[in-house]
């Protein structure tokens, strides 16, 4: 899905010369940390939930406060990882639509977690597997080629580097099957480190694990 089709319609745009008191009231009804401000179609920024609660900055008006999140914004037509991108750059719970220069909504990062958890990546029974591997000697055709033999799919790879050693990437698999150990084994012989496993289907995961599971796979 594209950024304009996870707007979410039900969270209002402030205007400049909105009391504080409707700010705080939206947060609370909507749950959320920041809300855009617009003035006409043009985004301004992002007011944050942190500020309008410091007692050492108070202003009767949103437009007094410091904004902040200008560049928190993505086209209309971008995927979602680049919204996740964006997101994870500036922290906020929310990214700015803009089409033609024109402010069009936001988009909730929880709305993404949920849309995202609708697809086969997410749904199928299987496991998350991490490996670690240089990049000169990561091949993704040599990976398939492993779990493959052992009758297994995968249903999505992210790579990213590796935080302790920037020779070293991260490579991230969704595979189809909850039993990777012969996995495991094949991409160990075949040289790659393999970090960590996780069942999805195992009933001692709670929600907050499989959350964490979900981010570590999409984490930009």
């Amino acid at each position: 899905m594209i950024a304009e089709q996870l707007i979410n319609y039900m969270v209002p745009p402030l205007k400049p010369n909105d009391d504080i008191a409707r700010a705080k009231q939206w947060m609370d009804e909507f749950r959320v940390k920041e809300l855009p401000v617009v003035n006409g179609s043009q985004l301004l920024g992002f007011v944050s939930e942190e500020l309008l609660y410091d007692e050492e900055i108070m202003h009767p008006e949103v437009g007094a406060y410091p904004l902040m999140g200008q560049t928190c914004i993505v086209p209309s037509n971008s995927h979602y990882y680049d919204i996740l991108k964006v997101q994870n750059e500036h922290r906020m719970d929310m990214v700015a639509v803009i089409k033609d220069q024109q402010f069009k909504g936001v988009v909730l990062i929880s709305d993404i977690l949920r849309e995202f958890a609708k697809t086969a990546i997410v749904n199928a029974e299987g496991a998350i597997v991490t490996l670690q591997t240089s990049l000169n000697d990561y091949s993704l055709s040599e990976i398939s080629r492993v779990v493959e033999m052992n009758g297994s799919t995968i249903l999505g790879a992210n790579i990213k580097p590796d935080l302790d050693d920037p020779a070293l990437i991260e490579i991230v698999l969704r595979i189809n099957h909850q039993d990777v150990n012969q996995i495991a084994t094949g991409l160990s012989k075949s040289g790659y480190k393999v970090t960590s496993s996780f069942n999805t289907e195992d009933n001692s995961f709670d929600e907050k694990d499989r959350y964490g599971m979900l981010m570590k796979f999409l984490d930009p």
